[in-house]
């Protein structure tokens, strides 16, 4: 008899553990289900349909053509979205990953670099763009004349400057979040093996090459992959900048401005188009990056 209520104390007390998992997954589910499912699902169906509700191709016809004519803003916009994506994968990745080697080795100031490099990470997106707006339109504006430069140029209202203008700003303020990753991977490498890496007289270069990057390798290759899934969302604040003007167009913009206009049918199509072309070589970086270097574990 007693063994019998136990058991249904037992019971009792499993469903009550269950239910208990299952209200808070509920609420996990439904949230995927409403604002991932059925968001992109109704994004792939709304790329089929005119703004009458029709279904064509209408709008995959007119991105194909605009994008094969020169001087289009959707032209406008893969290239520099491509400018934005070339200069954080060859420019702001290396150098990230090299100023936190010299934070790593404590190079000469690094409490004071440490914090020029994360603190554009911890200040409103709005600052910054702020402080910057007034950099180029002030500091730099005397000091270009001092050089000798009788009319400087407006860095971020003309169009042959506007777009590198952005660039800078971005690598300048980019650098954070990787660099706290890296740093983090570097600060779990075994002591012993730098020691050891010492006697056997290795150089600067040398340890970082030969035993940090195959050493936070899984890091590095993780970093890098999610750089290339945003490929073609890759863009500066364009819209605290100069909302598109003086070609300064990207995508991922141009999308928020077709959305803003109510145009989803369109923007849907553009979406779809881009993502199908980013998947494969998504999943193409993955299998080059699981072959070039090996996970480590120590």
């Amino acid at each position: 008899m007693l063994q019998a209520v136990t058991k249904r104390r037992f019971n009792r007390r499993k469903w009550r553990d269950y239910g208990f998992v299952a209200s808070l997954l509920v609420v996990a589910m439904v949230n995927f289900i409403v604002f991932w499912v059925v968001v992109n699902f109704s994004s792939i169906l709304l790329a089929f349909q005119n703004v009458n509700g029709e279904w064509s191709l209408n709008n995959f016809e007119m991105f194909f053509r605009e994008l094969g004519t020169a001087g289009s803003v959707m032209t406008q916009a893969t290239k520099n979205t491509l400018i934005f994506f070339g200069s954080s994968i060859l420019v702001q990745f290396p150098l990230s990953l090299l100023f936190s080697y010299c934070l790593y080795k404590k190079v000469y100031m690094y409490k004071f670099f440490r914090i020029v490099f994360f603190l554009p990470s911890i200040i409103s997106a709005v600052v910054l763009t702020s402080l910057y707006r007034y950099l180029l339109t002030g500091p730099v504006v005397e000091f270009l004349k001092m050089c000798g430069m009788a009319r400087p140029p407006a860095l971020l209202a003309d169009s042959r400057y506007a777009l590198w203008s952005i660039v800078v700003y971005g690598l300048w303020t980019g650098f954070g979040v990787n660099m706290i990753l890296f740093n983090g991977a570097m600060a779990r490498i075994p002591h012993e093996v730098v020691e050891y890496g010492h006697l056997e007289g290795i150089g600067f270069l040398r340890e970082l090459f030969q035993i940090v990057i195959p050493l936070i390798w899984p890091t590095l290759s993780t970093v890098l992959l999610l750089a290339c899934v945003g490929i073609f969302t890759a863009s500066g604040p364009i819209l605290l900048f100069t909302e598109g003007a003086f070609n300064t167009y990207t995508i991922s913009y141009w999308i928020y401005e077709q959305t803003i206009q109510a145009s989803y049918e369109y923007a849907s199509a553009v979406g779809l188009v881009f993502t199908a072309i980013g998947l494969p070589i998504v999943l193409t970086v993955r299998w080059i990056l699981d072959h070039v270097g090996t996970d480590v574990e120590y």
